[in-house]
C-alpha cells in the first residue's frame, strides 16, 4: 500500500515524486515510461498497481510499486465507460494520498511518456506555482524554447488534461473537494469535475485591484483558482505535447526542442494505435526480439505521393484529399499482399494526409490549431484501423502464423512495422545493413515471386510499388478483398449535409475495383466518389 514512509523513501530531496498507475493489460506502458525514466536517471517514481497482477508484474521487473487493489477490470478501461469513470476516483484517491504525506507529485497517466527531466522545469516556479498542468490547446502562446507558461488568459479557456500535472502539497484541500466531486457525481468525468473545482470563485489574471494577483506569479504566467487560493500553470503545450501538438503539428520537431513529455491523445486506434504512434516517433520500449524477430525478414518500398493535389491553390479539397490518400492505399494495398506472400513484415513507408482529423466538422485542420497542411508524416492511425482491422484480419494465402481462429499471431506486430523501424538505433546492423534493392514481381504468380523468395536479404527495398492487387485471379482478388476490406478507417469530417446526419466519409482499400462491396455493405457500381457514412 502507499504509505507516508514510502512517499518519503522515494521522492526526491526537493519533495518531489513522479507517479503513474496503471493495470495488468497496460503493463507495457508502464515499462515504457519507466524505461525513459531510467535513461533519464529519474530515480524518483513510484508506480500503483491497479490489480494483483499488475503488481506481481511490476515487482518481477524491480520497478517500485504499491497496490492500489481499485476492483476494477484488468483489460482496458474504454474512454467514457463506467470503468473509465470509477478509474478517475482510484486517481484521485491516488493523488490525496501522496499530498497528505506531504510530497509534491507530478501524476502523469502510463501513456504520458516522459521524454526529458520535468523537475528542473518545475523548480524554477516553485515556491509560487501549486497546480500545474497539460492542455489540449492547440495553439502555443509561450516563448520559442518552449520553457515558459503557456498565456493564462488564452491557454486556460481550453481543456485541462489531468494525465500530466505536478501539484504542491499546500494544494491539498482543492483536491478534497475534487474528490468528494468524483464521488457525488460518478457519472461525470474527473478531469471535467477538476477544472470546475478551480474554477469556484472563478480564474483571477487581475494584476491590479482587491484581486490582484502577486506581481511574482504574474512573471512566471500563474494565475490563480479555487476562491483565489491556489495558483496554477498551464503548461507550454510544444514541450508538455498532447497527441496533436507531438504527431501531428510536431511542434517540437519544428522548434528543434525536446519535449518533457509525449502523451497519446488525440489518435484514433485505442491503445494498439497509441503504441503504434510511440514507435513512429522510436520512443516505446519493444524487446528485442521485435527488432530482429527470429526466421523473419522485412520488407518496404518508396512510396509515390500526387503532390500536384496537395493545396494547388492554397486550399485543400476533400476530394482531393482522397484521391491523394487513395493512390498511396492503391501501392499499400499491393505491398500487403507481396509481404504476406513473401512471409515479410511490411515496413509500412510514411503516409501523407492533405487534410487532418478530428471528430466534429473542420475546414481541413482543428480550429484553434497551427496545423500546416499536408500532414506528413501522417500517423498511421488516421487512415487505417490498427485495431480492429489489420491486427484481426490476415490475408489469405500468407505465411503468417495464425491463431486458431486465422488471425495473425503477435496482433499488429506480427504484420507490419512502422516506418522509422529502419532509423531506429535499437534495430540491429545485421538488420539494417542487409539491403537488396530489387524489381517489384510482375505480379504474384510463384514463378514471379520464386526470386523474391530466395533473396536472403533481410530488407527487400522496392523502388515502387505496382498495382499488384490488380493482377489477381478472380477468385483470389475476392478472397482479398473480404479480409482487407476492413483495414481502413474514416476520415471525420465535413459539416453534414442534413442535421443529424453523418459528416464523415470511409476510405475505401478498393475504391478502384467497379464493381464491389465496400466494408459498410454498400454496393459500389460506378466509380468511387466521397461519399458521407454510413
Amino acid at each position: 500500500r502507499l504509505t507516508t514512509e514510502l512517499a518519503k523513501k522515494h521522492a526526491s530531496a526537493d519533495n518531489m515524486l513522479i507517479a503513474t498507475y496503471v493495470n495488468y493489460n497496460r503493463l507495457d506502458f508502464a515499462f515504457t515510461l519507466v524505461r525513459h525514466l531510467i535513461a533519464l536517471q529519474q530515480p524518483h517514481y513510484l508506480v500503483g498497481a491497479l490489480d494483483d497482477e499488475a503488481g506481481r508484474g511490476l515487482q518481477a521487473r524491480g520497478v517500485p510499486t504499491f497496490f492500489m487493489s481499485s476492483g476494477l477490470t484488468t483489460k482496458d478501461y474504454g474512454w467514457g465507460t463506467k470503468n473509465f469513470r470509477k478509474l478517475g476516483l482510484r486517481k484521485c484517491e491516488l493523488i490525496l494520498s501522496l499530498l497528505s504525506a506531504g510530497a509534491d507529485p507530478i501524476v502523469t497517466d502510463a501513456d504520458a511518456l516522459i521524454t526529458r527531466d520535468p523537475t528542473p522545469f518545475v523548480m524554477r516556479l516553485r515556491p509560487e506555482a501549486q497546480v500545474l498542468v497539460t492542455s489540449d490547446h492547440l495553439m502555443a502562446t509561450d516563448d520559442a524554447a518552449a520553457e515558459s507558461l503557456e498565456l493564462p488568459k488564452r491557454a486556460s479557456s481550453s481543456a485541462w488534461n489531468i494525465g500530466y500535472f505536478y501539484l504542491h502539497h499546500s494544494a491539498l484541500p482543492a483536491i478534497a473537494h475534487w474528490k468528494r466531486m468524483c464521488e457525488e457525481h460518478p457519472d461525470l468525468w474527473d478531469q471535467n469535475l477538476f477544472k470546475d473545482v478551480f474554477k469556484i470563485g472563478r480564474l483571477r489574471f487581475e494584476t491590479s485591484g482587491a484581486d490582484a494577483i502577486p506581481q511574482a506569479e504574474v512573471d512566471k504566467r500563474l494565475f490563480r483558482g479555487y476562491n483565489g487560493t491556489v495558483t496554477i500553470g498551464i503548461l507550454p503545450v510544444a514541450t508538455f505535447c498532447g497527441g496533436h501538438t507531438y504527431f501531428v503539428q510536431r511542434m517540437p520537431q519544428r522548434r528543434g526542442v525536446v519535449p518533457y513529455s509525449v502523451h497519446t491523445t488525440f489518435q484514433y486506434s485505442g491503445a494498439v494505435g497509441k503504441t503504434h504512434r510511440l514507435r513512429e516517433a522510436m520512443l516505446w520500449a519493444d524487446d528485442a526480439a521485435y527488432f530482429d524477430p527470429p526466421g523473419r525478414s522485412f520488407l518496404t518500398y518508396v512510396p509515390v505521393v500526387r503532390r500536384e493535389l496537395l493545396r494547388p491553390a492554397g486550399v485543400m479539397g476533400v476530394a482531393a484529399h482522397f484521391e491523394v490518400v487513395h493512390h498511396q492505399l492503391v501501392q499499400l494495398r499491393a505491398a500487403f499482399l507481396l509481404a504476406a506472400r513473401l512471409g515479410r513484415l511490411l515496413i509500412v513507408p510514411p503516409l501523407t494526409c492533405g487534410l487532418d482529423r478530428f471528430w466534429a466538422p473542420h475546414n481541413g485542420t482543428i480550429p484553434g490549431s497551427d496545423t500546416r497542411l499536408p500532414v506528413e508524416p501522417c500517423p498511421l492511425d488516421h487512415v487505417l484501423d490498427l485495431e480492429n482491422g489489420i491486427s484481426k484480419h490476415a490475408l489469405p494465402d500468407s505465411r503468417l502464423a495464425r491463431d486458431p481462429a486465422g488471425r495473425p499471431l503477435g496482433g499488429l506486430e506480427g504484420v507490419l512495422r512502422e516506418f522509422s523501424f529502419l532509423n531506429n538505433s535499437r534495430t540491429p546492423d545485421a538488420v539494417r545493413q542487409s539491403l537488396a534493392f530489387p524489381d517489384p514481381p510482375a505480379d504474384l504468380s510463384a514463378a514471379s515471386l520464386a526470386p523474391l523468395a530466395a533473396a536472403t536479404a533481410r530488407v527487400l527495398h522496392f523502388a515502387r510499388m505496382p498495382d499488384l492487387y490488380a493482377t489477381l485471379p478472380p477468385a483470389d482478388a475476392t478472397r482479398v478483398r473480404q479480409e482487407m476490406m476492413w483495414y481502413t478507417t474514416l476520415w471525420c469530417c465535413s459539416k453534414p449535409a442534413a442535421p443529424k446526419t453523418p459528416g464523415h466519409i470511409f476510405y475505401d482499400m478498393f475504391f478502384d475495383v467497379v464493381p464491389h462491396t465496400d466494408k459498410s455493405r454498400r454496393e459500389w457500381t460506378e466509380p468511387w466518389t466521397p461519399k458521407f457514412g454510413p
